[in-house]
């Protein structure tokens, strides 16, 4: 059997585009017709997801890049054994949106799984197959994390600066942190039973984070292609079952919109990575989605700050250790008696984040190391918060 030698393709492409690949070179040179028409292809992502696999489709390859792809470097490989990076072609898909998104007049999306030991992938619409997750295990939990790979677009502060000001960098931080700055990061196995996007919303807290932010989201269009079955009632997420309306969430609990996403806390089963493929899909191909994750998060944080400061002293404290309590009531390190006494500290930014530095060292590293970036770069330190304005404010004389 012959062996392919060289390929050759595009090495950049935006999302909608069609990539074209071609078997360059063989060895021998001249293979027969049944060796050239037995050449199959294997796309990966950078993080090693397949995400494309042709068998036997002969010596060139045709591929729309859907939106999950945007911002990956994506590996081509044609091969009649085996394929490998020495014989492929990298093409890096840029972050813009091009593809039109599903139309609600196309009707509820399809939802194909495809599952390869612990890896999940799906496809939606008949797209190319993206990474879902992984099967881990977590306690006695089972469920999906995409964290190694997750698809689509990441943030990028100057993105949303326009409308957000200093606060689309004051949470990139967080956001780094939590996310590695992916809008479609996503986990199914913890106690939260679903938590998704750049902030990781968990849908286990009544009004807030997962429930508030989906709750807005079903109000776009969109929602009818992601999930036809809910709807918003008097304000509250219902499930329509065919014989009425089913509230899935309360102003004292999510329960049954945990449930509705997640049912099976010990397996992930086929209906948890179908709504699953949902979510991430729809946030990866629809801006109007991401964007409303951002002015959630925003809104959120710059809310939660006002309320806090009813609670601690941080009239005239500095943007950079305001980020800092941020960020330890945002993931839960530490209560408000603790973040008062680290205030009080001779050096309050080293002592705010030394509070469960030991249980969270990476973490709490990589929020000092993005801090310190939007410091050089002049984007913090500057200002301090104001509980008149709510927000943060040049200080008087400087």
């Amino acid at each position: 059997m012959a062996l392919v030698k060289t390929v050759e393709g595009p090495r950049t492409a935006a999302v909608g585009d069609e990539l074209k690949y071609k078997v360059s070179e063989f060895i021998p040179a001249n293979p027969s017709k049944a060796d050239i028409a037995a050449v199959s292809w294997l796309v990966k992502s950078a993080g090693g997801s397949a995400l494309a696999s042709l068998a036997n489709c002969g010596p060139e390859f045709t591929i729309t890049v859907p939106n999950t792809w945007a911002g990956q470097n994506v590996l081509v490989m044609p091969f009649m054994r085996a394929p490998s990076a020495a014989v492929s072609v990298t093409t890096t898909i840029g972050d813009a949106e091009i593809a039109r998104p599903i139309s609600p007049t196309e009707g509820p999306a399809s939802v194909r799984i495809e599952r390869d030991g612990k890896r999940f992938y799906a496809s939606v619409a008949g797209e190319p197959r993206f990474f879902l997750g992984v099967d881990v295990v977590y306690g006695e939990r089972r469920g999906l994390m995409n964290s190694s790979n997750p698809p689509g677009p990441r943030y990028a502060a100057e993105d949303f600066q326009d409308e957000h000001g200093d606060w689309a960098w004051y949470l990139l931080p967080t956001i780094t942190c939590e996310s590695n700055r992916s809008f479609t990061c996503l986990n199914t196995y913890d106690s939260a039973a679903v938590t998704l996007g750049h902030g990781q919303f968990a849908a286990h807290t009544p009004d807030d984070n997962f429930v508030a932010v989906f709750r807005e989201a079903l109000g776009q269009d969109a929602a009818a292609v992601y999930f036809p079955d809910l709807t918003v009632k008097g304000g509250r997420i219902h499930q329509d079952t065919g014989s009425g309306l089913k509230p899935l969430e309360s102003a004292s609990s999510t329960q049954p919109l945990m449930n509705y996403f997640n049912s099976s806390p010990a397996s992930v089963d086929s209906e948890e990575a179908d709504r699953s493929a949902r979510l991430v899909h729809w946030v990866a191909s629809h801006a109007p989605m991401r964007e409303l994750l951002v002015t959630y998060f925003v809104t959120q944080q710059r809310r939660k700050l006002a309320g806090h400061a009813t609670k601690l002293p941080v009239e005239g404290l500095t943007d950079k250790l305001c980020l800092v309590v941020l960020d330890v009531l945002h993931q839960g390190r530490a209560r408000y008696d603790n973040i008062r006494a680290a205030l009080g500290k001779a050096d309050p930014f080293d002592a705010l984040l030394a509070l469960g530095a030991s249980t969270y060292k990476e973490r709490v590293a990589t929020l000092r190391a993005e801090i310190q970036k939007l410091e050089a770069r002049g984007m913090v330190g500057k200002k301090v918060y104001s509980k008149a304005k709510k927000d943060f404010v040049v200080p008087a004389g400087a």
